[in-house]
């Protein structure tokens, strides 16, 4: 008879099909986190928001493992009021109608005692997670692949920092333990709770392992990348700019380059990223996933970046979509956490926010210089171990056993009121 795996509650409100960015790393970990638990996620039911839609990608919900249980909850109906206050800094978060859902059916979720595991981006996750500790005292780890108080207090919404402020610290308060996507982010916690170091420990963003592309040397022409979101937080338009002055101060590499940009056709392209498509330069839309993953395979560089010093923690999920691939790294980043990895790691070159004269120098640097290309993919291949996802997953699984071992006697099984969730 086979032995019963502990239970983990993930809590994910985007989840495949929609919401690719988190749902690819969401799906990862819940893929991985199934060899050993018995893994309920508890994520919100796709509808068109107010301001907000997602692409869909089926691509994602193929690769989740069978035995996975989802469970969908629609988000109540507050008629684009929670993105409206989010948008103004009242609200933290524009899931909270969903959060608001998910309480209410709270009795038809959770049946028997196990761990709850709540990963932030979005903040009605960990809202959802510490009203599902507090009720039913089970232990609960909390991820966090952003920097919640330190994003969203950039910009005018510094007024907003002692209010988010406290909400992290409410979090933290109900964490039995914590992971942070870089050592920077978990240091930053640490200092700012005054926590012991090894309560927050270090889990690298996972991707879907991924074949090592083989090297297109010798086609003539380089094919570089970029395939994500399209938003001021990434302004991937530098990239075009840059291949700009690129060929303009060297016309004999016009033929010699290929540019190709994949997200969706937001209103941020179509206003800053759309008239910067010349001639060596294709948009492809959106991808599903593995029609991505075949254009990334294709590739000789790939494209990332970040347009805020704020994101300086940061390490953008494709960085290491790229290490797997084996695929050298072209990026426009702040000081931090990503540039550091790609420069001490030797897989790329790094040009500064902002700067698109040294961007285009870099890329031509990687242009002229086929061995350079290959000993940043023979510095990948070394690295690859430590970064592959099931190393950094099996971080999670080890805090959650041991978790899922603690004494659960304050927990209370109770009966539900309505058989079905039909509150929204």
């Amino acid at each position: 008879m086979a032995a019963v795996k502990p239970k983990i509650y993930f809590i994910a409100c985007t989840f495949p099909p929609y919401g690719r960015g988190n749902a690819i790393t969401n799906a990862c970990v819940a893929n991985y986190l199934a060899e050993d638990f018995d893994v309920e996620v508890i994520a919100m039911e796709q509808e068109r928001g107010f301001l907000l839609s997602y692409q869909n990608d089926q691509s994602l919900v193929d690769s989740l493992k069978p035995q996975i249980q989802v469970q969908r909850i629609g988000a109540a109906k507050w008629w684009g009021l929670n993105e409206i206050l989010y948008a103004i800094g009242i609200l933290p978060c524009y899931f909270l109608n969903w959060a608001y859902s998910v309480w209410r059916c709270r009795q038809t979720l959770v049946r028997q005692p196990g761990v709850l595991f709540a990963v932030y981006p979005v903040f009605a996750n960990l809202v959802v997670a510490c009203l599902l500790q507090r009720y039913y005292r089970m232990p609960l780890l909390v991820d966090f692949r952003d920097d919640f108080s330190g994003v969203m207090s950039r910009g005018w919404r510094r007024i907003y920092r002692p209010f988010y402020a406290a909400l992290e610290a409410w979090v933290m308060r109900r964490a039995d333990a914590v992971t942070a996507t870089t050592e920077a982010l978990a240091a930053d916690l640490t200092r700012r709770y005054d926590l012991e170091p090894s309560r927050v420990g270090v889990v690298y963003n996972i991707v879907p392992t991924l074949e090592p592309a083989e090297s297109r040397e010798g086609d003539g022409v380089l094919k570089i990348v970029y395939a994500g979101a399209i938003s001021r937080i990434q302004r991937p338009e530098v990239l075009l700019q840059a291949y700009h002055v690129l060929v303009e101060r060297h016309p004999s590499l016009r033929g010699r380059i290929e540019v190709e940009i994949y997200g969706p056709e937001s209103r941020y392209f179509r206003r800053k990223v759309a008239k910067h498509i010349v001639p060596g330069v294709k948009f492809g839309g959106f991808l599903p996933r593995r029609e991505l993953e075949e254009v990334l395979q294709e590739a000789d560089i790939g494209f990332m970046s970040l347009g805020d010093p704020v994101y300086s923690y940061a390490t953008p999920t494709k960085l290491f979509d790229y290490i797997e691939l084996g695929l050298p790294i072209l990026a426009s980043l702040p000081s931090g956490a990503a540039a550091e990895l790609v420069e001490g790691h030797e897989i790329g070159l790094v040009a500064p926010l902002g700067d698109i004269d040294a961007l285009a120098n870099c890329l031509a640097e990687l242009v002229e210089r086929p061995e350079l290309r290959a000993r940043y993919r023979e510095n990948m291949a070394a690295i690859r171990p430590q970064f592959r996802p099931q190393n950094q997953a099996r971080k999670w699984r080890d805090l959650l056993l041991s978790l899922s071992a603690k004494e659960n006697s304050e927990y209370t099984l109770v009966t539900p009121h309505k058989k079905e969730c039909d509150l929204v």
